[in-house]
């Protein structure tokens, strides 16, 4: 990208954030005379944000959808919005495409492979999605990145972290570290529009579940994958959501691969896919679970992993001190302005699950809840932490949809167990 470019385009994003602004204001006021009561306003303005990060391209979306994952720094009703934000856009040009199969392979796609079918399938803020054949006969996914991609996040993400440098002089912005929350962002980004980072975590994850029947991943063609192409083979299958009604598949397993397929990944591997929302979930006619889009992933080291399994086992014993104890150490800055006050909102948390079977309680829940009452206190979550709870929360909703008796809780208590250090008391309900 010209400089010339990258100045219009700081224009361009000048003059939405001016214009979304006054819109904004304007909207504020309507607010106030026609809108009664706080929520609505409230969902009112985040659809405005939602519509804003769109507007300004890629790298805003894609920091919207993985702010989606920080319920510690955002609060629910504009979490909520994230959570719904659309990645489709327009297609880009064959050229492009071409352009970039010359650069990578030497030839374009018509020569690399036996048939590729130029009309994109899919089209979203990254990439698009194409169908082709290899020449040995296999049916492939190829997936291309937009053009000058690389350079727009990186001129968005300076800007992004210009801006937050500013808020950070504001002392009750600073102490949700906005510049290191930029950063963090940025590389989850960075990592995503890599795509010989994706093929590198499709190859961990295959290789975590090569011993699994029930759950695998996308198979790669290796020399067809570079970090503006990645080529895999294509999916005939659905989402994992309408496998029973289109393939007559049993419901309650297929809750069940979901369910162990997670706690494998955060408890066993400590390595989880950070996105699975129920399109990255899909499953073929024989009941295999398949899992794509592998660009955004959370790694947890045993430290990581043991700390997590204890903040559930203090939770399973009702004991909301040890809560507070290991959220305190699990925070990057370990800093809690009134550990007293800190303590008693963990004890209140713990006794509104007190006496409940495992049954009743919802494990995304838990975790969303303890997210709650760090951001009461202004306690930084630990980020890597934060997107596991998300991906437990995803996992058991789309669990709860396909076998509502199913029970996530029960389910990772032997993960649990497994993990807490043997002085500590065994997970139980009172």
């Amino acid at each position: 990208m010209t400089a010339v470019r990258l100045v219009l385009r700081g224009l361009w994003l000048g003059l939405l954030l001016l214009g979304h602004g006054l819109f904004w204001l304007v909207g504020w006021l309507v607010l106030l005379v026609t809108l009664r009561g706080k929520a609505r306003r409230q969902a009112w303005f985040a659809a405005r944000f939602t519509a804003l990060l769109v507007a300004m391209g890629a790298t805003f979306i894609k920091v919207g959808q993985i702010m989606s994952t920080r319920p510690d720094l955002l609060p629910p009703h504009v979490i909520s919005a994230l959570t719904r934000l659309q990645d489709d856009v327009g297609p880009f040009a064959y050229r492009h495409v071409e352009r970039a199969f010359v650069a990578d392979f030497g030839a374009p796609p018509d020569q690399v492979l036996a048939r590729f079918d130029r009309a994109p399938l899919a089209s979203a803020s990254v990439a698009q999605v194409h169908r082709g054949q290899t020449k040995d006969g296999r049916e492939v996914a190829i997936k291309v990145r937009r053009p000058g991609l690389p350079h727009v996040v990186k001129f968005d993400l300076t800007l992004m972290r210009s801006v937050a440098w500013l808020l950070g002089l504001i002392p009750p912005i600073r102490l949700f570290a906005p510049v290191e929350s930029v950063d963090e962002f940025g590389r989850a980004v960075a990592a995503q529009i890599d795509f010989t980072r994706e093929a590198g975590n499709n190859r961990r994850f295959a290789a975590n579940f090569a011993g699994d029947r029930d759950v695998r991943f996308p198979g790669l063609v290796d020399e067809l994958c570079s970090a503006q192409v990645l080529t895999m083979e294509f999916i005939d299958g659905v989402k994992v959501l309408d496998g029973p009604r289109q393939y007559g598949l049993d419901p309650a397993r297929l809750a069940r691969i979901g369910f162990r397929t997670l706690l494998k990944m955060a408890f066993a591997d400590g390595f989880v896919h950070a996105d699975l929302h129920p399109g990255n979930i899909l499953v073929d006619r024989a009941g295999t679970v398949i899992i794509i889009d592998l660009g955004l992933t959370a790694e947890l080291d045993d430290h990581h992993r043991r700390h997590f399994a204890e903040f559930f086992a203090a939770w399973a014993a009702a004991d909301g001190v040890a809560m507070a104890r290991v959220t305190r150490i699990l925070s990057p800055t370990k800093v809690v302005r009134d550990p007293a006050a800190f303590e008693r909102d963990f004890c209140v948390f713990a006794e509104k699950y007190k006496g409940k079977a495992l049954g009743e309680v919802s494990g995304g829940r838990v975790a969303l809840d303890a997210l709650n009452v760090l951001r009461k206190h202004r306690v930084r979550a630990n980020p890597t932490l934060t997107m596991c709870n998300v991906a437990i929360a995803l996992t058991e909703g789309i669990g709860k949809q396909l076998d509502p008796s199913l029970d996530l809780m029960r389910e990772a208590l032997p993960f649990f167990a497994g993990l807490v250090a043997p002085t500590s008391s065994p997970p139980r309900r009172p």
